[in-house]
Formats: structure tokens, C-alpha cells, sequence
């Protein structure tokens, strides 16, 4: 099986197969059945988040705040929504959702796009900072350092639940918040994964520059966001009853195109 080359389960149709019993062979299995559509909304995210990239490193390099101070934030506003984009995808796939991924993903790109801006915004210069205050802190001791490490792994577990909100739901930006703090608590196991592949995947990247182009280009944003939306869906759909919701509204969309079809044929029954 080619690793780039199955895009079964992207057409209006699809046969359903039962979840294999690992989280490998799962994995596997939502890789091959949606693989345009984690590739494309993977490509269009890393792409937008070029300006925060560009901006944390001439930050971190050059030793100049300011360019986090400003670009982070902006670059930030102008990532989220791609990032929420990727998101809505992982988790269309992960239902098993058919239809072509590019009509779903404009849909819901311009229906998040205010709210993922916004909390964009602030989660870029949040991160931003981190990152820099990180970096510079060598003579501040260790105590400090790891209070800055901290502070990103609280930040990194908070943005994860918000996201995947943000993707999931309409909710104000504070509830949200409130919500990712709450689920962090009640499920610290999966949230602490979570932190761990996201944080390590990332400084994987760093470590490993220039090699890591390459496996940015391929992988950027939806292999790690696809293992952990994995972990986190089951907690989320038991606290929301998200799959209960979706079924509703696609049988009042059901029932809505049945009774537009009966209504289409009243004239000719007529006649």
C-alpha cells in the first residue's frame, strides 16, 4: 500500500470497516481512508504558518522581542484558523464522515474564522513569549527554567482542548477556555499525552533543522494532530455528546430533503 498514494473514503461514498482493536491499526486506517483531505488541510496549515515560524526564529536568533511581539501575534491570527481547519478534518475523519473534504473544510474554515483568529492572536503572542523567555533563560537557574517548561505544557494542554472546541462547537472563546481547564483536570492521562507528542514533535523539528523541512513539508500539522485527537475525542463526544448532536441535525436534514422531494412531486401527482 503506497503511503501517499490511497485516497479511498474521499468520494460522496464509501464501504464502512470495522476499527481495528490497536491504536496503530486505527490510526492506519483513518490515514488510508482520508488521506487528500489530512494532506491538503495539513499543506494549507503549514503554509499559512510560516509567518509565526519566521517570526518566533528571527525572535530567537537575533535576540529581538520585538519581532515576537509583533509577528507572533499576527502570525498567529493568520495560522489558527488553518490549524482549527485541521482539526474540523482529523475529526470528520475520525467519524468516518464521506464527501469531498475541500467543500467541508471552506465551510468550516469561514464559520471559525473569527474565533480562531482571535484566539490565535493571543495564543501567538502567549507562545511566542514562552518560547523566547525559554531560550534566554540560562542564567536564571533551573528552578526557573522549569517554571517556564511548565508554563508551556499548561499552555500547550489548554490550546489542545480550545482547538478541538473550537472545532467541534459553537461556545464563547471564555467558555471554552474554562472547559479546556476542567477537561485538563478530569483527564490528566490523556492530557499529559497529549503535551508530551505535541511538545516533542515540535522540538523534534528544531533539533533536527535543516533535515526537519523535508518531514515538515510531508507531515507539518495533521500527523501529530491526528494521534492526539485521537486520545481526546472519546473524552470530548462523552462530555458534549457530539455524536448525539451530529445524528439529530442530519436527520433534520434528512427529513427536510424528503419533505423538499415530496413537496417537488405534489404538482406532478396533480397533473
Amino acid at each position: 500500500m503506497a503511503l501517499f498514494g490511497n485516497f479511498n473514503g474521499m468520494g460522496p461514498e464509501g464501504a464502512q470497516e470495522p476499527e481495528p482493536r490497536t491504536a496503530l491499526g486505527r490510526f492506519w486506517q483513518i490515514y488510508t481512508r482520508h488521506s487528500l483531505g489530512l494532506l491538503g488541510a495539513g499543506i494549507l496549515c503549514a503554509a499559512a504558518a510560516l509567518v509565526y515560524i519566521v517570526s518566533l526564529f528571527l525572535g530567537v536568533t537575533s535576540h529581538g522581542l520585538i519581532f515576537v511581539l509583533v509577528g507572533c501575534p499576527v502570525g498567529g491570527a493568520v495560522a489558527m484558523p488553518e490549524i482549527v481547519g485541521v482539526a474540523d478534518t482529523v475529526f470528520r475523519a475520525i467519524r468516518g464522515e464521506a464527501g469531498f473534504w475541500w467543500m467541508k473544510y471552506k465551510t468550516a474554515w469561514k464559520r471559525n474564522l473569527k474565533q480562531s483568529a482571535i484566539f490565535g492572536f493571543f495564543a501567538g503572542l502567549l507562545f511566542g513569549f514562552q518560547c523566547f523567555m525559554l531560550v534566554h533563560s540560562q542564567g536564571a537557574g533551573i528552578l526557573m527554567f522549569i517554571l517556564m517548561l511548565l508554563g508551556i505544557c499548561v499552555s500547550t494542554a489548554v490550546a489542545a482542548w480550545t482547538v478541538a472546541q473550537i472545532a467541534l462547537m459553537e461556545l464563547p472563546t471564555g467558555r471554552m477556555l474554562l472547559n479546556a481547564l476542567v477537561l485538563s483536570t478530569r483527564h490528566p492521562l490523556k492530557t499529559a499525552g497529549v503535551v508530551v507528542i505535541t511538545v516533542a514533535y515540535w522540538l523534534l523539528h528544531v533539533v533536527t533543522y535543516p533535515f526537519s523541512l523535508l518531514f515538515y513539508v510531508l507531515f507539518n500539522f495533521w500527523f501529530q494532530m491526528l494521534i492526539c485527537l485521537m486520545m481526546l475525542w472519546r473524552p470530548l463526544d462523552e462530555a458534549f455528546d457530539i455524536t448525539e448532536k451530529i445524528d439529530e441535525l442530519n436527520a433534520k436534514k434528512r427529513a427536510g430533503e424528503k419533505a423538499a422531494e415530496e413537496a417537488a412531486d405534489e404538482p406532478k401527482e396533480m397533473e
